[in-house]
């Protein structure tokens, strides 16, 4: 017998429509029909939720932890514990994003999370791995360890290929450094992404580099050669390259909130992919964690370094997302397309996660008016839910 049941909302962003009400049926954890009214099947678990507005499931592409776990781990159920967090804060898949005090250290953290396979069956769907280096600027290498960096060298990221294990999504890549080409090509060969970051590139390196087949901007702005009106660089390459997507951390502290309305403005939400670059401490009132040599503490609202170099974020998905609606630079059926379905394209799951339409998996989040998270479900499964709403 397949297992159906019937989610009755306020309101549904599909992203491509506004439902109101609207109601999803979910089958075998595949959504099956999305309307503003559904029969339902005899079978099905009817769920009232007639004060809650419905979106796509968050993809985080961009995290390094958060809730006290990191995803840069030897420990195989850290990375799950991390997945049965995110819940809470709207995230249904992500990618585990890593880097290391060195190459070693990163071989073994690629592959303690090629070992977990999707993730823990009550949390978040792990989706891939994020290599964030090593083949970047000393120059702009922002909080990554100064021994982690080193010139692009085809033969080293074969062996972080081969750590992987088939599941390395997104490289970020700084495309002036020696050999950074030869790189990008066997990225390119292995279907994995290659992002432009922490780089001190022209604009007009950063724009071949696209033209190469580079399709990503690693959080935008920071860790990079800044925007000149006389010297674009990867920002200015990155809006004039139509096929290329945008990250945006719209915590506040890596971005001005008119830095993110100008980037939605120019690029369109379309190409914008909301991230948290978040690390351990996110989502916690105090905490630390370990940088290379040196210990990055949660201050207030940011993550630092002992020098004040900011060493990620402390924000989570639901944030970046009621940022953008608060702050007035998108309105919400916007924001929930840069938190999932630009996203998921970037992971490479278009054809599966970041919309609520039929086919796709029943990655869903269900929002108050305050656009807090009140429940989620993943693959038709409710892993979180605030209160003492029914659970499946």
């Amino acid at each position: 017998m397949a297992d159906r049941s019937l989610l009755r909302a306020a309101r549904v962003l599909t992203p491509d429509e506004d439902i109101h009400p609207g109601n999803v049926l979910i089958e075998d954890g595949v959504i099956v029909a999305v309307a503003a009214h559904v029969p339902a099947p005899p079978d099905a678990e009817v769920i009232e939720i007639s004060d809650l507005t419905l979106v796509a499931g968050f993809v985080d592409v961009h995290v390094h932890g958060g809730g006290g776990f990191s995803l840069a781990t030897h420990d195989p159920a850290e990375i799950a514990s991390y997945a049965r967090w995110a819940v809470s804060r709207g995230v249904t898949s992500f990618l585990a994003t890593v880097c290391a005090a060195n190459l070693e250290e990163a071989l073994a953290f690629l592959r303690t999370g090629a070992q977990v396979g999707d993730g823990s069956r009550d949390g978040a769907t792990l989706l891939g791995l994020n290599l964030e280096g090593p083949f970047v600027s000393q120059d702009r290498r922002g909080a990554l360890p100064e021994s982690w960096v080193m010139p692009p060298d085809p033969r080293s990221f074969d062996g972080l290929l081969q750590a992987a294990n088939g599941q390395l999504r997104v490289i970020t890549l700084a495309p002036e450094t020696p050999r950074a080409g030869q790189v990008l090509k066997a990225a390119l060969a292995k279907r994995v992404t290659v992002a432009l970051g922490h780089t001190n590139a022209s604009y007009d390196t950063a724009r071949q580099a696209f033209e190469a087949g580079a399709s990503h901007l690693t959080h935008a702005f920071n860790a990079m050669r800044p925007f000149h009106h006389r010297d674009p660089g990867p920002v200015g390459a990155a809006i004039s390259s139509r096929d290329v997507t945008v990250e945006v951390i719209a915590d506040g502290v890596h971005l001005h909130p008119a830095t993110v309305q100008m980037l939605i403005t120019a690029c369109g939400a379309e190409r914008i992919a909301l991230v948290t670059d978040a690390v351990p401490p996110a989502g916690l009132s105090t905490g630390a964690f370990r940088v290379g040599d040196q210990e990055a503490q949660l201050q207030g609202d940011r993550v630092l370094l002992p020098d004040g170099t900011i060493a990620g974020s402390a924000a989570t998905m639901d944030q970046v997302v009621r940022n953008v609606v608060k702050w007035g630079v998108a309105p919400l059926p916007l924001a929930a397309r840069m938190a999932s379905t630009v996203p998921a394209a970037v992971a490479g799951c278009a054809d599966r996660k970041g919309r609520v339409a039929p086919g796709y998996d029943a990655d869903i989040v269900a929002l108050d008016e305050q656009l807090q998270v009140a429940m989620t479900w993943v693959r038709g499964r409710i892993v979180y839910s605030r209160d003492d709403r029914p659970a499946s």
